[in-house]
């Protein structure tokens, strides 16, 4: 059968050609490797080979300090700046390149989650902007990553509401009217 990760920090050995059964923990703090063996035979079964491992991983964690993250740390890896957030560039069938930038991130659950924005459908400075909020709000919800840029943006640069001069107060003037096209007076005329 193999290996099979069990929960965190403990893996299943089913190893027929070794005669390996058990359960083995790993946990690595400070540059520290903890790896401890639990097998079925010593323990008399799988369970209590399980509740052993489970025991002393509980009673390590403990005692160890807590586990450093490298979540939004930048890495010399990373070319865009933003943690999780890269130039995505592909080439069609055709030929053609199709650009975009594309945020990822890891779920609670361990599964990789992206969203990609185009420079064709956005320019590519707004798509630099969309991907950098999905990557900040962990999520692939277009509309929701849009309304967050668009009220950001208008936080940024708040615009004077139509009819209100500078200092608040109302202005009396109207908008100048558009004008007529002159091409259908002068159609007119050439058919008289």
């Amino acid at each position: 059968m193999g290996t099979k990760l069990i929960e965190r920090g403990i893996t299943r050995y089913d190893i027929e050609e070794q005669g390996t059964f058990g359960y083995m923990i790993r946990i690595s703090r400070v540059g520290k490797y903890t790896n401890e063996f639990f097998s079925d035979k010593k323990y008399c079964g799988k369970r209590k080979a399980l509740a052993a491992s489970r025991a002393r991983y509980r009673e390590l964690v403990a005692q160890l300090p807590p586990p450093k993250t490298t979540k939004g740390v930048r890495t010399h890896r990373n070319q865009s700046g933003v943690v999780g957030v890269h130039l995505s560039v592909c080439e069609s069938t055709y030929g053609k390149l199709y650009s975009s930038y594309c945020a990822s991130w890891k779920t609670k659950d361990g599964s990789r989650r992206k969203i990609s924005f185009s420079f064709k459908k956005y320019t590519k400075k707004k798509a630099w902007e969309l991907a950098c909020i999905a990557r900040e709000l962990e999520t692939v919800d277009r509309s929701k990553i849009e309304r967050s840029q668009r009220s950001r943006s208008q936080k940024k640069s708040p615009r004077l509401q139509s009819g209100t001069s500078i200092n608040g107060s109302k202005s009396l003037s109207k908008k100048p009217a558009k004008k007529k096209s002159s091409s259908n007076s002068r159609k007119r005329s050439l058919k008289s």
